[in-house]
């Protein structure tokens, strides 16, 4: 037997029937240096030091440059709809119109293809560049744009500074700087999930980005998020308006993470005829959305794939609904939320303590043609008129035939996408 047998496992037995010799010798190898390496623990591995954010010594009214993917929400749901909508608006379904021999001609007002394709091409360039304080699009490469490579396209204004003017900095969506630099975005949700959505967009994309606040300096994540609520940068309602907690809040931005908000889509559709979106506080949209949600209408009463038309009247002064028309599309849904919020005094309390008028309440009416035309034009209206001819739709028929089309990127592929 070789004497490298590990000594500590000869049993009893063994060690009787070996030469002493044998066994004096395998036991004057215990406590060796053999047995002392087994037994000595490893050195501990220097810690990896963990890397310094570039954005914790941000200050208030900075300018970032950013990912999607850095982004962390505030708020646990977004209106699916609004996002279905740019989403359907901003992508061409390329079996939506027939090309003809000549193929794609740009914006032909003759040619449907073409107009179609150039015109939803152009739709989410601009709207990218204006989103970031960029003005609009200067040139884009036609067919072959994307989000995401910045060769295909430029912007009309360079990419903004702090010192940019007080216009342009307003655009911006806002974050606030948290324990590590984190950032966490108080304002852009739909924005920026609808540009992560976007096939050539993605987490990866870049957004410009104004800093709010910095709370960095917070002892502990319950003294960060006690900040947050004082100053009103976070939204703690989920889409039935139960409360929760900061720790249920999604991690990243994506119609994966976010749920489904009816009212906060139902808030957006109402844009122009029951209020005004033009400087409210952040999340004025969840706060009238809560409150229809208490005051109605309710949704659950309304056919939401339904885009019957649904007028307005006015006689002697008072606004209702038109006779004949109907009571139970989504069309009409957005008609009585926004009469709801019309008949509001600018001083009524509408959630949180805000008031009608601070969150942009507009006065009724008085007229019904011009809001009757805003709703079909805005609202319910398809993408290709009475002649045949091709026409920018209404929100909610880009919404809903997106959802008809494929719905949340989470659950299946959606049917608008780039070539």
């Amino acid at each position: 037997m070789s004497s490298s047998y590990p000594t500590s496992c000869l049993p009893v037995l063994t060690r009787r029937l070996l030469p002493a010799t044998f066994v004096l010798a395998v036991l004057a190898g215990c406590g060796s240096s053999h047995d002392k390496n087994d037994t000595e623990p490893a050195p501990e591995p220097t810690p990896t030091p963990t890397p310094v954010s570039p954005y914790v010594d941000a200050r208030a009214g900075d300018v970032l440059k950013v990912q999607i993917k850095e982004l962390h929400p505030t708020q646990p749901s977004v209106g699916y709809d609004q996002i279905y909508y740019h989403l359907g608006r901003k992508q061409p379904d390329l079996n939506r119109y027939q090309p003809t021999e000549a193929g794609y001609l740009g914006d032909d007002d003759e040619d449907n293809y073409s107009r179609y394709i150039y015109r939803t091409e152009r739709k989410r360039i601009d709207d990218y560049c204006a989103d970031n304080g960029q003005g609009g699009v200067a040139s884009f490469t036609q067919t072959g744009t994307r989000l995401i490579d910045s060769t295909s396209y430029t912007c009309s204004l360079p990419e903004p500074t702090p010192d940019a003017a007080a216009d342009i900095l307003a655009q911006l969506k806002t974050v606030v700087v948290g324990p590590g630099g984190t950032l966490y975005l108080t304002d852009g949700h739909h924005t920026f999930t609808t540009l992560k959505e976007l096939a050539d967009g993605g987490e990866e994309l870049p957004v410009w980005v104004r800093v709010a606040a910095n709370y960095s300096g917070a002892e502990t994540q319950a003294s960060f998020w006690q900040q947050m609520q004082d100053a009103r940068y976070v939204w703690l309602e989920d889409p039935e308006g139960k409360a929760i907690t900061p720790d249920q809040l999604p991690d990243r931005l994506g119609l994966d993470t976010l749920s489904d908000d009816k009212y906060r889509s139902l808030v957006y559709l109402t844009r122009g005829m029951g209020y005004d979106n033009g400087g409210m506080p952040e999340f004025a949209e969840f706060y009238w959305g809560s409150w229809l949600r208490e005051n109605g209408p309710d949704l659950s009463q309304y056919k939401l794939t339904d885009l019957a038309r649904a007028r307005i009247e006015v006689k002697n002064g008072i606004v209702s609904a038109r006779s004949g028309d109907s009571t139970d599309s989504y069309v009409a849904a957005v008609r009585d939320a926004a009469l709801r919020m019309v008949a509001l005094d600018d001083t009524a309390t509408v959630s949180g303590g805000r008031l009608a008028g601070e969150l942009g309440r507009l006065d009724a009416p008085a007229a019904a043609k011009d809001w009757n035309d805003f709703m079909e034009d805005e609202i319910w209206r398809a993408d290709t008129n009475s002649s045949g001819r091709y026409r920018t739709a209404g929100k909610a028929w880009y919404a809903l035939k997106y959802r008809e089309c494929g719905g949340a990127a989470n659950t299946q592929p959606a049917c608008w996408l780039q070539p």
